[in-house]
């Protein structure tokens, strides 16, 4: 939900009471996939989505496609792996991606990331999937024949793939890595009945490339990525084999965009020990601070509109312009080894033009929960995170590894 196509996948979730523009007429129109709100693990949306110099693991795939080379400071083996686990809910809004509609609520939009990683000396390899899903509000269809049809709500789905070989170079001190990215995008009607098929289907690849700099017995950390522009091709209505410029009265898009994102990020950490050292054991048990900074840039999309507006058959144009997000957040290793604690902010920026930005606060907190002998010593841990901001709250629950 940090990482892909994401925050515009989450709208539809409004009924509106104006027509915000006339009903499309032509195929010759796109459909926005954009994530302008922070989305990814727990610990990166409670520091405000700040996560690019940060990232590490599993989960860091999500906004740094080296992150699974860059090692616990703990970890000396010449081998390793990790996972993660999330799930978020922003339920509770009323304009997940700031289009302005904000007339009415909905809940049952919700996203879940897992992934699994494996290290080997310098190189690693991290597979990590999504899976967000979100009403579009307003937006029926009719299922079913004679006196047995009645209008099914749509839902719009998205799943992404993300696959990642990064390597570590020590003689530089610097983790490089690249990604393949696939994802399918469907809207389909919310029910179980055999004739609910997806309405239509579009599948969109694109490739990412990331590095951290992590200069040795130092306590600072530099990272950058880069996502390409997702363009899908076909779109797919096979499922129902009807006309793309009247699909049970859509006028279908003919692709789906997700716009190219650049980040680059700084990290910062307080201790007794410099940071960027492989220090051994089990654990690195020190009462810490880590502040991280991160400047988002998303390109244009000339082409494109709002996921909501297809559903309610309007289109309200966005993407326009070049999007810049800066972000800030901070860690706080209270207790060591038993309790962290997070806070940040970033500047939503405004996507649709006669919407303006907005300010989000986030916080979280972290607590080992037990130890358990798997491959050596591990400590799991529960994690609890929030995001709240004008028209928009996301709350959600992580279970992972403590590193």
């Amino acid at each position: 939900m940090a990482a892909g196509m994401r925050a515009t996948i989450w709208c539809g979730l409004l009924a509106p009471t104006l027509a915000w523009a006339d009903a499309p007429t032509t195929r010759e129109y796109a459909i926005e996939l954009y994530d302008g709100a922070a989305l990814g693990n727990a610990a990166t949306i409670a520091m405000g989505g700040a996560a690019v110099a940060n990232a590490i693991g599993s989960a860091g795939t999500l906004v740094n496609p080296s992150a699974m080379a860059v090692r616990p400071t703990t970890d000396t083996d010449a081998w390793s792996w990790d996972y993660h686990l999330d799930a978020v809910s922003s339920s509770l809004s009323s304009d997940v991606d700031n289009n302005g509609r904000s007339d009415a609520h909905v809940g049952g939009t919700s996203a879940l990331t897992a992934g699994l990683g494996i290290r080997y000396h310098d190189w690693a390899l991290a597979v990590t999937g999504t899976y967000q899903t979100a009403p579009l509000v307003g937006s029926t269809v009719p299922i079913g024949a004679g006196a047995a049809q009645r209008d099914v709500a749509l839902d719009g789905q998205t799943t992404r793939s993300i696959v990642s070989l990064s390597k570590y170079v020590p003689q530089i001190d610097v983790a490089f890595g690249a990604s393949l990215d696939l994802a399918k995008f469907e809207i389909t009607p919310d029910c179980s009945d055999a004739g609910c098929d997806t309405l239509f289907a579009i599948s969109a690849g694109g490739v990412g490339l990331g590095a951290t700099w992590m200069p040795s017995l130092t306590n600072v950390r530099v990272g950058s990525s880069l996502r390409s522009t997702f363009r899908g091709g076909q779109v797919d209505a096979n499922a129902r084999g009807c006309d793309p410029m009247d699909c049970l009265g859509y006028v279908l898009p003919r692709t789906v965009v997700s716009p190219w994102r650049f980040a680059s990020g700084i990290a910062y950490r307080w201790a007794d020990t410099a940071w960027n050292q492989l220090v051994g054991g089990l654990f690195r048990d020190e009462r810490s601070l880590t502040v991280v900074a991160d400047l988002v840039v998303t390109g244009a999309s000339t082409d494109a509109f709002g996921l909501e507006d297809f559903g309610l058959h309007e289109l309200h144009a966005t993407g326009r312009h070049v999007a810049v997000s800066p972000r800030a957040g901070a860690e706080l290793e209270w207790l060591p080894g038993r309790l962290r604690v997070r806070a940040g902010s970033y500047w939503e920026p405004a996507r649709f033009d006669d919407v303006n930005g907005r300010v989000h606060a986030t916080f979280g907190v972290e607590g080992r929960v037990f130890e358990v002998h798997l491959l050596g010593l591990r400590r799991g841990r529960i994690t609890l995170t929030g995001d709240v901001a004008r028209r928009y709250s996301n709350v959600g629950v992580s279970v992972g590894f403590w590193h």
